[in-house]
């Protein structure tokens, strides 16, 4: 026998039930339960006005939907959803969809006026009379609709004890549920609710709604859906895992001719129909969907994973999505945007071509490489790409670190970027009032640290002394900066930066947004921080680890006639129902840097592809062209940056792995090592990175302006208004190296300082 409180409590449910059910059929006998409900506790006597006067209005909840970031051209790279759902209208689900699932869920829809009495009173008995002390079923659509919709409002919260309410059987919430199908049924039509429902739905193995349920099962749309198919996903929604077709054939064959024998006692099919239709097999022909950025398309794992900490991170520019980080992530996966994003996938594609060429994934060496384009004068990022595959599972060939970007947007601690440095340097002695024909000593390789000068004219105070050399003993001596430019002489230009404030140099990288890729104290007397440091001599050696996406962005401001633009890889975003989100990209600085002195630059860094270290390239991507080649000591990291007019990409080339431990551990040199399955000696900026590079524009430049630079004013070079040619090589082995096609691996000069004898090297 059962237990008195068990049997009071099933007494309360089924007179509560009999009760409401006679509320709504309209039943003058309702009132003669009331003495018999109250009796036990279940309800008082005005039960009839207290149930008329029940507030339960349906939360007015979005649906859970798939957003997708796209290429610039709309493209799909990668769907984000939390819930696998594609909203669909009526219009767009089968009509036999349709007539399954009211046949098998809701046999009297169209008839009752939210609530079904008769299978009301019916569930109540059966409960009663049942094993079980949970009060049973006979929930129209109507209701079902609310009990998700309720459930999906907890989800949205990530409020766990109202997911477990929303679904609880017990009366209270049963009654609630009944008052407010029957608001429903006012203010929707039926055509209305049954497209709701079938979109709010769970069919089992992550689909949600019907359209992701035709495509989890059947690789089609939710209009093609069959008889058979349509009965087969109408069986499912009682119990996914009980009736998976993927796992319980067998089952799910048994449930689905239920649905099928239910349609044709309703006369929904015909005879034949049933029979053929029974007489099937199970036959499904599984998709399954993957979310995230694993999935992207084209290696764009790494940008995609850029673009979510980008949109988390940025409550300035993404507000509109939410006022935190976990709001605008919510939006992402449940909000069903459309997001276009600045990807060129022709240039995209370009990338992961020229690296494969000489770096492949999976390649035995383990060196890495990473290239990203920026387009000058907007900031768009056009192309990441690096040599891994995004995953989290570990392995040569996989990470889910972006070399390209910084820390706090999911990527590494960045990278030296050696001789790239310089490019700021030239800038800021041109800024100085210094011209590009000014003869340099290059002959000191030794100064002392109390003669660099930092902000506000003070000395560093360090007694030490700073040694560096050049890659090559037989440098020249004394040489023009446009000559030390272009073959990248460390002993020119530690010199030159000994002339300047090295709060200058700081100064002005930073004005064209470089700064370091990981928040770092470098100077004693400032806090840790991401932004470039005064107190380094080797500064201009380019010793600071940063990103290859803040240099592409930093040379992207030569290319752009001094204006920088930070980067930004998102053109627009639209809602579910196809409203664009305002959203606000950061502002370009037009006067980052005067015109003339990024003019300057340029002319001196197109030096380095004609006639310099990345000679050996010269030729291979049409147009005018600049940049600089990068080697920190050792060749542990190579660099080529470089740009047009309208395209600016940056290269880097290196083995991030560490090896060793305690204090012998660190990273490997890219000498004598076998990379790409070719056997390279010394390796240089323009080794590797600058022939990927090549490959990267040539393809990134097309259909763009390729055309000059306006030349820089005669006294910055020098010559008293004259516009000079570039000087031709005066090293008859970097001739030689030129007519030999060989200039990538012989490179005379690259940004590797020695470091003080018994320190830490100075990059």
């Amino acid at each position: 026998m059962r237990s008195a409180p068990a049997a009071t409590g099933r007494v309360i449910g089924l007179l509560s039930l009999f009760l409401v059910a006679s509320v709504i059929a309209g039943a003058l006998f309702a009132g003669l339960f009331v003495p018999a409900v109250a009796a036990v506790g279940g309800v008082t006597k005005g039960s009839i006005t207290w149930f008329n006067g029940l507030k339960a209005v349906p939360p007015a909840t979005a649906l859970s939907q798939a957003s997708v970031l796209q290429t610039s051209d709309g493209t799909p790279i990668v769907r984000f959803y939390a819930e696998n759902r594609v909203e669909v209208p009526l219009k767009s689900i089968s009509t036999t969809m349709q007539d399954a699932i009211i046949a098998i869920e809701d046999a009297r829809f169209r008839d009752h006026g939210g609530v079904d009495p008769i299978g009301l009173v019916r569930a109540a008995v059966s409960d009663y009379l049942g094993s079980g002390s949970q009060v049973q079923g006979a929930s129209t659509l109507t209701q079902q609709y609310i009990k998700n919709l309720y459930l999906e409002q907890a989800v949205r919260r990530g409020d766990k004890a109202a997911q477990l309410a929303a679904v609880a059987r017990d009366p209270s919430r049963k009654i609630l549920e009944i008052r407010a199908a029957i608001d429903l049924e006012k203010t929707l039509t039926k055509d209305q609710i049954l497209d709701n429902y079938l979109n709010i739905a769970y069919f089992g193995n992550g689909a949600y709604g019907i359209e992701a349920a035709a495509q989890r099962y059947f690789s089609i749309h939710a209009a093609k859906l069959s008889l058979t198919q349509s009965a087969l996903l109408a069986g499912l929604v009682q119990s996914p895992l009980t009736y998976d077709p993927i796992r319980h054939k067998t089952s799910a064959k048994q449930r689905r001719d239920t649905v099928l024998t239910r349609m044709h006692e309703l006369g929904t099919i015909s005879d034949i129909q049933f029979r053929q239709a029974v007489a099937s097999k199970i036959t499904i022909k599984p998709h399954l969907p993957k979310s995230g950025c694993i999935s992207a398309i084209a290696g764009l794992g790494f940008f995609c994973t850029y673009v979510r900490n980008l949109v988390a991170s940025g409550a300035n520019a993404f507000g509109k999505l939410g006022s935190t980080a976990q709001e605008r992530l919510d939006a992402l996966d449940r909000g069903g945007l459309t997001i276009r994003s600045t990807i060129d996938l022709k240039v995209q594609q370009a990338a992961l071509k020229s690296i494969s060429r000489y770096v492949p994934i999976g390649d035995k060496s383990r060196v890495a490489t990473a290239a990203v384009t920026v387009e000058p004068g907007s900031g768009h990022v056009l192309a990441m790409a690096q040599n891994r595959t995004f995953s989290p599972d570990a392995g040569r060939s996989t990470t889910e670190i972006n070399y390209n970007v910084d820390t706090s947007l999911g990527g590494s601690a960045g990278f030296q970027t050696g001789s790239t440095f310089k490019a700021f340097t030239l800038a800021a002695w041109l800024k100085d009032g210094r011209d590009l024909n000014a003869v340099v000593d290059a002959s000191r390789e030794s100064i002392p640290d109390t003669d660099f000068t930092r902000c506000g004219g003070s000395h560093l105070t360090n007694s030490e002394i700073y040694e560096f050399g050049n890659s090559e003993p037989n440098a020249a001596k004394a040489l023009t900066v446009l000559d030390a430019t272009a073959n990248s002489v460390n002993t020119a230009f530690v010199n030159m930066s000994n002339q300047l404030p090295l709060c200058d140099i700081a100064k002005t990288a930073g004005s064209l947004g470089v700064h370091q890729s990981a928040p770092r104290q470098l100077c004693d007397d400032k806090p840790v921080t991401t932004e470039i440091p005064d107190c380094i001599p080797s500064l201009t050696l380019g010793p600071l680890s940063i990103s290859p996406l803040t240099m592409a962005s930093g040379y992207a401001t030569f290319a752009a006639d001094g204006k920088y633009c930070p980067p930004f890889p998102i053109l627009s975003i639209k809602d579910a129902d196809g409203n664009g989100i305002p959203i606000r990209a950061p502002s370009c600085d037009d006067g980052a840097l005067d015109p003339n002195i990024a003019h300057g630059v340029t002319y001196a860094l197109k030096g380095v592809l004609t006639h310099g270290t990345a000679q050996g390239i010269n030729g291979r991507v049409p147009g005018h062209l600049a940049g600089k080649t990068g080697t920190t000591n050792d060749s542990v990291d190579t660099w080529f940056v470089g740009y047009s007019k309208q395209r600016t990409t940056a290269v880097w080339v290196g083995d991030p792995n560490v090896y060793g431990k305690g204090r012998k551990a660190a990273r490997r040199s890219l000498n004598d090592r076998t990379i790409g399955g070719h056997s390279y000696g010394d390796v240089f900026g323009a080794t590797i990175a600058a022939p990927i590079w090549a490959g990267i524009m040539a393809t990134a430049v097309r259909g763009t302006d390729t055309g000059d630079w306006d030349a820089p004013p005669g006294d910055m070079l020098g010559n008293s208004g004259s516009t000079a040619q570039l000087p031709s090589p005066s090293d008859k082995k970097a001739q030689a190296a030129k007519k030999s096609g060989n200039g990538s691996n012989q490179n005379k000069v690259q940004g590797r300082g020695r470091g003080k004898k018994g320190g830490p090297p100075r990059r």
